[in-house]
């Protein structure tokens, strides 16, 4: 019985000492807090003066995405609005960079909240390019994650650049039609996304196409298109082919 009680004084003595005694260091906390109002305030400026130019210049999607991300600079959505926005009136990607280093601390949060809405939206342009630029090995397993399957891999070449490699992904299928179609096409080199592509659906031809066969060719509805440097493409039918 003398051994607990002295144990529990002993402990009730340390934690006394650690409220009481002991003082906190808080500079770390205090640093932290300058740091990152800081890095706030110097975003909302540069937010502010993007959203001045891109109303000089006409861009008033960009305009309105940057005043809405200004009214909570810490809503991913509203970044990966104005990410897209960017990159669909044409921003080249060392424009695109900063944007994205200040965004994506966490890159996998990010591509899972893009893939997150490109499942429930046809027309999620800004979701779609706010995947250019992240790791696509890493894109492919989170959107396995979330239940795609993939359907197709495939290669093509690039004039000046590395090969990209594209890996056509789908939800869910009934018989010949695959739905909705993600296609995440990334750098060989860099293993950067660089062509990324959604569709409604894709319809083969094949009539009696099983998962496992070859994809062949078919038709991608609703479909939209964003690559690196740039390109921004939205169809209502194109021919697809899984060998192309």
């Amino acid at each position: 019985m003398g051994g607990t009680s002295d144990c529990a004084a002993d402990i009730a003595t340390g934690i006394l000492l650690v409220r009481f005694a002991i003082p906190k260091d808080t500079s770390n906390y205090k640093e932290r807090g300058i740091a990152r109002v800081r890095r706030i305030m110097t975003i909302n400026a540069k937010l502010k003066k993007l959203k001045d130019k891109s109303m000089g210049k006409g861009e008033y999607a960009v305009a309105a995405a940057a005043t809405h991300l200004l009214e909570d600079i810490d809503c991913m959505d509203r970044q990966i609005n104005l990410v897209g926005a960017l990159h669909e009136v044409g921003y080249l990607q060392n424009s695109l960079y900063p944007y994205w280093k200040e965004f994506r601390t966490d890159e996998s949060v990010w591509i899972e909240r893009c893939l997150g809405r490109l499942i429930i939206s046809d027309h999620d342009y800004w979701a779609l390019a706010s995947l250019l630029g992240c790791n696509g090995p890493t894109t492919i397993s989170i959107a396995i994650a979330k239940g795609f399957k993939s359907a197709a891999v495939r290669l093509y070449e690039r004039f000046d650049k590395p090969n990209v490699h594209v890996n056509t992904l789908y939800l869910s299928a009934i018989g010949k039609v695959l739905h909705p179609i993600v296609e995440i096409g990334y750098d060989t080199d860099e293993m950067k996304n660089v062509d990324v592509g959604r569709a409604r659906a894709l319809s083969l031809e094949n009539e009696q196409w099983q998962p496992g066969d070859s994809l062949g060719v078919g038709r991608l509805s609703i479909s939209m298109q964003a690559k690196l440097p740039h390109g921004a493409w939205r169809t209502v039918w194109t021919d697809f082919n899984a060998f192309q």
